[in-house]
C-alpha cells in the first residue's frame, strides 16, 4: 500500500509540475505575441498544443513539415484564386498583400528550419504552436500559427516563427 500511495503522490506531483510548466510557456509566448503584434490588444488565442519534446531549437517532425507544407499551400491558393492566378492583381487588396508578405516570411524561417529537421540532435526543450487570431496596423484581421521552442527548462523562448493561416 506505501508503494502505491509513493507512486500516486509522485505522478501528481509531476503532473502539478507539468501543468505549471505549460502554463508558464503558454505565458511566456503569449506575451511575446502581444510584443510581435501592430495592435496587441487585439489577440484572440484560438487554440494552444501540448508541449511537445524538441530536438533542436527549430527542429520540426516530418509530419509538423507536412502540416505546414500543407498550410503554406493553402496561402498560395487563397493568393492564387483572389488574383485569378495572378492575372488579375490589385495592388490595393490589402488583405493579398498581407497574405503574401507573411507567407514571403514564413517561407524564409522554413528553409532555414527544413536544413535543421533532417539532423537528429539530443533534446533541447520543448515545443509549442499557437493559434490565434488579431488585427494588422490597418484594422485588419488575420490568422496565423507560432510555434515557439523553449529551453529544457520552459523559461526562455530560443526561437519562434510564424505561418499565416489563410
Amino acid at each position: 500500500m506505501k508503494i502505491h500511495c509513493t507512486f500516486f503522490l509522485s505522478l501528481l506531483v509531476l503532473l502539478i509540475s507539468c501543468g505549471d510548466r505549460r502554463a508558464a510557456m503558454l505565458s511566456l509566448a503569449e506575451e511575446q505575441i502581444r510584443y510581435s503584434l501592430e495592435k496587441p490588444h487585439s489577440l484572440s488565442i484560438v487554440a494552444v498544443s501540448k508541449p511537445d519534446s524538441a530536438f533542436g531549437n527549430g527542429y520540426l517532425s516530418p509530419e509538423e513539415v507536412r502540416s505546414v507544407t500543407a498550410l503554406m499551400q493553402k496561402v498560395t491558393d487563397v493568393i492564387m484564386k483572389r488574383t485569378e492566378d495572378m492575372t488579375v492583381f490589385n495592388p490595393d487588396d490589402r488583405y493579398v498583400i498581407d497574405l503574401a508578405e507573411r507567407q514571403m516570411r514564413a517561407m524564409s524561417e522554413l528553409r532555414s528550419l527544413t536544413a535543421l529537421s533532417g539532423k537528429e540532435k539530443a533534446w533541447t526543450g520543448w515545443k509549442l504552436k499557437i493559434d490565434y487570431e488579431a488585427r494588422n496596423s490597418k484594422g485588419d484581421a488575420f490568422r496565423a500559427e507560432r510555434w515557439f521552442f523553449f529551453d529544457k527548462e520552459g523559461k526562455a523562448v530560443v526561437r519562434s516563427f510564424e505561418i499565416p493561416v489563410p
